[in-house]
């Protein structure tokens, strides 16, 4: 009988232990399948190995021509850091859509060459880092006021300046236009203008763009157009006197363009800087319209670098934009693409070198205050209101009722 109970203790005890094992082999099982989920939500940091080895992936809204110019440039760094790079150029329109769809879903690349007033939305939308953050100091103070002001949001600079394009007045030298500030600047300078351009047969002597609200814009600037989305009276009434004098030009016609300015044939010229910079034309005087691009800084057209907030080695980041932004690689791109330089700098005249530009309000401290983003914000709305006046389908009067609003109401009335 004792022999029987033991028997029977000795199978309870195996079964016992059987089911020991089973319960631990589960545990084990379960916390494996655990470990996997967390490293699947929460990704560990690479190692300093495993950055090492990775190439810095760079995403480019940039045309043809300027890519290969940075992929030129991006060649030498290569060469001279053995830091691997991939440069992926995204020329679409709907460039920006692109990149943050893919920075959603945690795909983006390491640094962007992107649009400058894409900066502020992307840092809005907690895609990129501060630029304080990768670099032991931001290049704020030498830059262009305007272009500086747009990189910054709560108390941060988000990007490092690249370049700027904006549209200038061009015209030969010794010619009508004057010398100095804003071009033609005043009421005086105008009205000789407009007495010399009434004296013409053919009376088309400005050359714009065929329709290019930046042209347009730049044109109203210099003409003393404080703010286009709300012109006064007497700045319309000057555009709508100087609307039979402008002749439009289509990209293929621009080289023809360039002859006529050259010869006598056009007296000015609104176009990108870059563009009259191409051109090669000699005795070549510009001006920008400072005042309006000093409130509106997104019409001087600047690039900047960002970096992802996803970025795994934010050094590495921080060396190839200090190398495209150097003195040496900015001369070569400068002198590659015509893009104006953004530091203050470039802009001081001295015996070892002559500004490309004579600036003077856009180098001067921000005024204070936040952006007036009214044009920016209603740049469809300009666009659409300047071709139909450029093309004499509207007075000068509509077109301030449609920038008003005043036009749409009376509409829906």
């Amino acid at each position: 009988m004792k022999r029987k109970n033991y028997w029977l203790l000795f199978a309870i005890l195996l079964l016992s232990l059987t089911s020991l094992s089973q319960a631990q082999n589960l545990t084990t099982d379960g916390s494996r399948g655990e470990e996997k989920k967390t490293n699947v939500w929460n990704p560990q940091p690479a190692s300093p190995q495993d950055t090492d080895n990775k190439p810095i992936r760079i995403a480019t809204h940039l045309d043809e021509s300027d890519f290969k110019e940075l992929t030129d440039l991006n060649e030498a760094f290569v060469s001279e850091t053995g830091v691997q790079v991939e440069l992926n150029n995204i020329p679409d329109a709907d460039a920006y859509r692109r990149l943050t769809e893919t920075l959603k879903v945690g795909e983006g690349p390491d640094i962007m060459l992107i649009n400058t007033p894409w900066i502020r939305p992307l840092a809005l939308g907690g895609y990129i880092l501060p630029a304080e953050s990768y670099q032991s100091s931001t290049t704020g103070g030498d830059v262009i006021s305007p272009i500086s002001q747009m990189l910054e949001w709560n108390g941060y600079q988000w990007g490092v300046p690249l370049d700027m394009d904006p549209y200038v007045l061009v015209w030969r030298g010794q010619g009508s236009a004057p010398e100095t500030g804003d071009s033609p600047h005043g009421e005086k300078e105008w009205k000789e203008l407009l007495a010399k351009l009434d004296s013409r047969k053919d009376k088309q002597a400005i050359g714009l763009p065929a329709g290019d609200p930046y042209a347009f814009a730049a044109l109203m600037g210099a003409f003393g157009t404080a703010n286009p989305v709300n012109p006064s009276a007497a700045e319309m009434e000057a555009m709508a006197k100087l609307r039979p004098s402008i002749q439009f030009i289509n990209n293929k016609d621009m080289q023809t363009a360039w002859s006529s300015l050259s010869e006598g044939g056009l007296t000015l010229m609104s176009v990108p800087y870059s563009a009259a910079y191409q051109a090669h034309m000699e005795m070549t005087e510009f001006r920008v319209p400072e005042h309006l691009y000093a409130a509106n800084p997104f019409l001087l057209r600047g690039r900047s670098f960002a970096v992802s907030s996803q970025v795994e080695d934010p050094g590495k980041a921080a060396g190839w934009i200090a190398y495209m932004t150097s003195d040496m690689s900015q001369k070569i791109w400068t002198d590659a693409t015509g893009y104006l330089p953004v530091r203050k700098k470039a802009y001081v005249r001295d015996v070892f070198q002559s500004p490309p530009l004579p600036l003077d309000r856009l180098l001067k401290p921000n005024e204070g205050g936040a952006l007036d983003r009214s044009l920016q914000s209603r740049w469809n709305d300009f666009a659409a209101a300047a071709k139909l006046f450029l093309s004499g389908k509207t007075t000068e009067q509509q077109y301030r009722e449609t920038m008003s609003g005043h036009s749409a109401e009376k509409t829906a009335q």
